[in-house]
């Protein structure tokens, strides 16, 4: 009989605020691996520049092995290591799919920045260095979901482990800290969030 190969996924709910300090490399890894998937799915929200390093990070990294599942995930083999005139063709970066949003303009950025500020790093430092900078995006480990607020404006509501967040587009418009939050209600459509001001 034919059985259909079953594929697992391996996703993150909740994200560590420093992935870079977790102590097992596979745990960093996978986080790693998540937020290329974020980046390029266009859930962490960033500005071009940004997104223009973070995808620099991802062609530099150097896989052992390219072919796994894992590493395989939209960019197989993307990951070039330094940056080579004789291997890399002109427009190297076009090849690969790294982010939602990727133009020819941004690809450019990519490579100027593959080129010029990434030689010599070490795959084990530039997903390091990648994990580093997402971690300090608003956006990061935030899966948003549209609401609107009671103006009937259209935002975009997050819950992170710093607390919850609201964006306009891309742009962070408020963040309540836990520890500001006395209460929160969820009445039919409406969702209710009491704060506690503290004086300083």
């Amino acid at each position: 009989t034919d059985i259909d190969p079953v594929l697992f996924s391996f996703r993150v709910k909740f994200y560590p605020p420093d992935p870079f300090r977790l102590k097992e490399e596979i745990t960093r890894y996978q986080i790693y691996l998540q937020l290329k998937r974020d980046l390029l799915h266009g859930r962490l929200y960033c500005t071009p520049t940004e997104a223009a390093l973070l995808a620099a990070y991802i062609i530099q990294a150097v896989e052992l092995n390219t072919t796994s599942v894992l590493a395989n995930y939209a960019t197989e083999a993307a990951e070039l290591g330094d940056y080579d005139p004789e291997e890399h063709e002109e427009n190297y970066v076009s090849d690969f799919k790294l982010l939602l949003k990727q133009t020819q303009e941004i690809e450019e950025k990519i490579m100027e920045i593959h080129r010029t500020h990434l030689k010599g790093q070490t795959p084990a430092q530039t997903e390091n260095n990648f994990l580093k900078k997402a971690c300090q995006l608003d956006t990061y480990g935030v899966d948003p979901h549209p609401v609107k607020d009671h103006r009937g404006n259209q935002l975009y509501l997050g819950i992170n482990h710093c607390g919850i967040l609201t964006f306009q587009g891309s742009r962070k418009t408020h963040h309540f800290h836990w520890p500001e939050v006395q209460k929160i209600n969820y009445e039919g459509k409406m969702f209710i969030v009491h704060l506690t001001y503290i004086e300083v």
